[in-house]
This record gives C-alpha cells, structure tokens and sequence, in this order.
C-alpha cells in the first residue's frame, strides 16, 4: 500500500509541491480536496492546472482544457439531478479536483486521492495525500 504524501510548504514551494503531488499519485485522476476557508485549496489546483483558475465558490464547476474543478462549499447537495451531474464528472473527466470534498459523504466511494491542506500560520500549510478517505468526524 503506498504510503500517504506529507509536506509543510510556503506559497513559493507551491510548484514543487505539485510536481511531487504527480509523481506520488501518477495516474490518479480524482483528487478531493479539504481544509478550512482559506486553507489554499484554490491555490493548489492553480498551481497545478494554471493561472486561469479561479474560485469556484459561486459557479460550483468550471471547465478547463483536461480538467474540472468543483467546489462544493454552497454546492446543492440536495438537488439529485446536480449530484448526478457531479457523479457524471467524476466518471468521465480526465483530471478533477474536488474541493469541499468533505460536504457529500457519497465521495468517500469514489477512488482517488485524499488531500488535507491546514494553515500552520499565516505564510505555512501542511499538506497530506492518501489513497484513502480520512475518517469521518465523531457524531456530535
């Protein structure tokens, strides 16, 4: 089983990052992404598919040549025909990102890679990628 991918980071250290984010998870075409506001999940599906990208927050989905970027921080989780568009994408783009991956428990079915992104202070994140779903929160 191939060991999760763990890195703390500056803005500048974001390219590398990536570069080894691809070597890590060659062939992973779905990547999850969680982390509070603010965390830089943004910043890293920028930093991996190019300037062009921009907050998904109100348009939920953008298209870009090869890849998808969702994000479902105000996505209509209980709309099924927008579920079933997202399970479409998943099914069929090249490359996704999903950030707010942690909104629809549904995603935790899905192969692909895990990314956990967390501020340590305000010019540091810590990064961890795995294979696997992280474990669900405790019931409150």
């Amino acid at each position: 089983m191939q060991q999760p991918y763990r890195r703390s980071y500056s803005e500048a250290e974001l390219p590398q990052v990536v570069q080894e984010l691809q070597a890590w998870g060659a062939g992973v075409r779905r990547w999850f992404l969680v982390g509070p506001l603010g965390a830089g999940k943004t910043h890293l599906v920028r930093a991996w598919i190019g300037p062009l990208v921009s907050s998904p927050t109100f348009t939920y989905i953008h298209h870009y040549p090869g890849a998808v970027h969702v994000d479902l921080y105000r996505f209509p989780l209980e709309m099924p025909s927008r579920l079933g568009e997202l399970e479409e994408l998943l099914e069929e783009a090249p490359l996704i990102f999903v950030e707010w991956a942690d909104r629809w428990p549904g995603l935790r079915a899905w192969s692909g890679a895990w990314v956990l992104i967390r501020p340590e202070g305000p010019e540091r994140r810590h990064l961890v990628a795995d294979l696997k779903p992280p474990p669900l929160p405790p019931e409150p």
